[in-house]
């Protein structure tokens, strides 16, 4: 599964709800499909998406999702082990999983020569693997019904879809834009 197409299908299963959204092309790529004032893109933020959506998790009642690369979750990697202790419900983790760097001329992660899933697991976390659409469809519905802390680990292909503009607004807006969306308000 393209990068692209698991994004389509995060957007429909998750995308009325609060979503905090990794840096780099996956932003851009998750923006191309309509821009939303409940998503978070962590425009140069590598390494801080899954503590951000803890944050948000913590601070809503409702469900939160997390789009996560697996470079950028290894950056972040220490968040697990807190996530393993406070467990919040609402929240689920998909970590698109492609082994490289797409934003980085596609150098490759740690998670090209390490099980990440399985380290996700060994910190004690319910995992769920997945290889295509149909399959992260299914796991994401499961993990909002089931009001249970889950982690989706969505193998996708490497590279970046052609065309993509990059996203040029000022962070803030966005941050702004979230918030405003969290509270009801209109920014």
């Amino acid at each position: 599964m393209k990068r692209l197409e698991a994004l389509e299908v995060i957007d429909r299963e998750l995308g009325s709800y609060p979503l905090v959204v990794t840096c780099g092309a996956t932003a851009r790529e998750m923006d191309s499909l309509g821009r939303r004032n409940n998503r978070l893109p962590l425009l140069d933020s590598m390494g801080l998406t899954s503590a951000v959506g803890l944050g948000v998790a913590l601070g809503t009642d409702g469900p939160v999702g997390v789009v996560d690369g697996d470079g950028s979750l290894l950056m972040g990697f220490s968040i697990l082990p807190t996530l393993a202790t406070l467990r919040p419900p609402n929240l689920t983790l998909v970590v698109l999983d492609n082994g490289q760097h797409a934003s980085a001329d596609s150098m490759p992660s740690q998670a090209a020569q390490l099980d990440l899933a399985a380290a996700i697991r060994g910190c004690g976390l319910h995992t769920v693997e997945v290889g295509d659409v149909a399959g992260l469809a299914a796991a994401l519905a499961a993990a909002v019904r089931d009001d249970e802390f889950t982690t989706v680990v969505a193998r996708i292909q490497p590279g970046n879809a052609a065309g993509i503009p990059f996203l040029l607004e000022d962070p803030v807006v966005f941050a702004d834009r979230f918030v405003a969306a969290l509270r009801g308000t209109q920014p």
